[in-house]
């Protein structure tokens, strides 16, 4: 996060003289930094907490279909016994001799199946790698403010802030741009939850996909509204 040497304290050519009365000035700006990064600071907290939140019970959500999604992808090994034996009772009734392995018809996997469970991984994939990108931001944003409290003199911490680049590095790494993008990959991690959702519905029941693709609609034509009003 912060690639320069955060912890030199010590004096440089581009450091002000602490012995000068200009550097009286050092006071004023430290406080009005201090409350603009913390002011910056609580936000970013306060934005990734509800997104964990939000991330967490939305992982476990998609877990559970994943959980049991998958299981379509794999032979359903109680079924395959009773086929065999249906195929052996059935041999023994015409007198054939046939190995039951020979008739039985391969599994094979649904492509409907498939695209189900590949969109829900990802959407689980995309969930958790925004829960651990909110985790890393809060740490982050922990060290930005707890890194020039180490010390005590205001004109250090003012030092320290201005001379070691703290905010600079925030800019540089491009921490905005991070934190405004976590919200959409999970906005990402939804959609392809629903569209997934639909198909698998929609592999049971025509009637109920065609209700849950109306409800998705108007819940996603309200939640745009909702956005762009503010």
């Amino acid at each position: 996060m912060f690639p320069k040497n955060t912890q030199d304290t010590g004096h440089d050519t581009k450091a002000p003289d602490l012995t000068d009365p200009s550097s009286r000035i050092w006071g004023p700006y430290l406080e009005l930094a201090e409350k603009y990064d913390k002011d910056l600071v609580e936000s970013w907290r306060d934005d990734m907490e509800s997104l964990l939140i939000f991330a967490a019970l939305f992982s476990a959500s998609v877990t559970a279909f994943v959980i049991e999604s998958y299981q379509a992808l794999q032979e359903d090994v109680g079924q395959a016994t009773i086929s065999i034996l249906l195929q052996i009772s059935q041999q023994l009734a015409n007198g054939t001799t046939r190995s039951p392995t020979a008739i039985r018809p391969a599994f094979r996997q649904d492509s409907g199946d498939i695209t189900v469970n590949v969109l829900w991984f990802l959407s689980l994939a995309f969930s958790l790698a925004c829960a651990l990108a909110a985790v890393m931001v809060r740490q982050w944003a922990h060290r930005y403010l707890r890194v020039p409290r180490r010390l005590s003199s205001v004109p250090d911490r003012a030092r320290m802030r201005q001379y070691c680049d703290l905010f600079e590095n925030l800019e540089w790494w491009k921490m905005d741009l991070v934190v405004e993008t976590i919200p959409i990959l999970l906005h990402i991690s939804l959609i392809l939850f629903m569209i997934g959702l639909l198909l698998f519905v929609h592999l049971v029941n025509y009637q109920v996909a065609l209700c849950l693709l109306c409800f998705s609609i108007v819940g996603g034509l309200g939640y745009m509204f909702l956005t762009v009003i503010p």
